[in-house]
């Protein structure tokens, strides 16, 4: 029993050719897809493939000149611990990056990234990286969960497709962590026939889910079969919105919200230790939010939305500038109008409200 690092120890002898990409190796290609292989992958699919190896070893090289520079205050060095191990043993040593991309757009409101691994001749693992540390990455992400339809989701539609054109003869697995797991699933939903027929298997890790007409949709209901959607038991990102015919449960050595870090995911062999379904406490926050969500108006969330982000951004780019400094927050609070403080005491009230109730019942 063990986490991802112990699955490489125990399966990194043997290559994709002798045991097939499973679900501990999609997690593992989905946490990949969060470290910055800017320079040391090519943008184009077209472009020649680099190394898993030597991705690893440039990618390390760059740390070195810049010691003090930090992943974002979500991410600890185990990503990079992640990548080492991987990139040392024989499993995933001999793997090819390509198409690495990194879109931030501040007046789209747009966050995206994805990178592909080509395994072997036949194979390719696309990975959509989940919200990272940009407080426009957040904003999206809010919206995707609010409103839906958002300009990440349409850039993964595109890039899948540039992979499926670039690369007409491999079998496609499509996965991510996080927003990147719902990424994966809308990509592969909305993509064209021919692309859908080649995807084997589409994996969401704790992914937030989608509007009851998405998973309604004819094409939905054409990948739900190829799909493996998976929650830690108290999982808060994974729950919201709808995932149609339910989802797998798996066990975390965490509690709380931070079973979201894939990372602490415990595993068996070459599996995540399933469990029954998700606590108590996880279907409680799960029915508050859905009902704050039914509850508020489509236009008073995109407005209590724009309003928070646009105070904060004014006030910081990321997360960590506001960990590394308590006055901006203080700064961004003070400076929220009076209606936009309203609305956010309402949604405090409403999520206590409802949790409270809910418990007693």
């Amino acid at each position: 029993m063990g986490t991802v690092f112990d699955y490489i120890e125990w399966r990194g002898d043997l290559s994709f050719s002798q045991v097939p990409i499973g679900e501990v190796d999609n997690l593992i290609f989905s946490m990949l897809s969060y470290l910055d292989f800017k320079q040391m992958v090519h943008v184009s699919p077209k472009a020649k493939p680099v190394s898993f190896l030597l991705a690893a070893k440039r990618y390390m090289q760059a740390r070195k000149k810049n010691p003090t520079q930090t992943l974002g205050v979500l991410f600890s060095p185990e990503f990079i611990t992640l990548m080492t191990k991987a990139a040392r043993s024989e499993r995933f040593r001999g793997l090819y990056m390509t198409a690495y991309v990194n879109k931030i757009s501040m007046n789209e409101q747009k966050q995206f990234s994805a990178v592909t691994f080509l395994i072997g001749e036949d194979e390719a693992f696309v990975a959509f990286r989940g919200t990272d540390d940009t407080l426009v990455g957040w904003k999206e992400s809010f919206n995707m969960s609010l409103i839906g339809n958002i300009p990440a989701q349409r850039e993964a539609v595109k890039y899948l497709e540039s992979i499926a054109s670039a690369f007409p003869d491999r079998r496609l697995y499509v996965g991510g962590h996080s927003k990147g797991g719902n990424l994966a699933v809308w990509a592969s939903v909305k993509c064209s026939a021919e692309t859908r027929a080649r995807i084997a298997t589409v994996y969401s890790n704790d992914g937030p889910g989608f509007s009851r007409e998405f998973v309604s949709s004819d094409e939905y209901k054409e990948m739900r079969p190829k799909m493996k959607i998976f929650v830690p038991q108290s999982s808060f990102v994974g729950m919201l919105q709808e995932h149609e015919e339910g989802y797998d449960v798996i066990q975390s050595t965490q509690t709380g919200l931070l079973q979201h870090d894939a990372l602490s995911w415990r595993i068996v062999g070459g599996s995540f230790i399933h469990l029954e379904g998700v606590t108590d406490e996880c279907k409680i926050v799960s029915k508050t939010l859905k009902k704050w969500i039914q509850e508020m108006p489509p236009d008073e969330r995109k407005r209590t939305l724009d309003s928070i982000y646009a105070v904060l951004s004014a006030n910081g780019r990321t997360l960590t500038d506001f960990s590394n400094d308590k006055a901006r927050l203080i700064k961004a609070w003070n400076t929220f109008d009076p209606e936009t403080r309203k609305l956010i005491r309402k949604f405090i009230r409403l999520v206590v409200y409802n949790t409270k109730k809910n418990k007693i019942k």
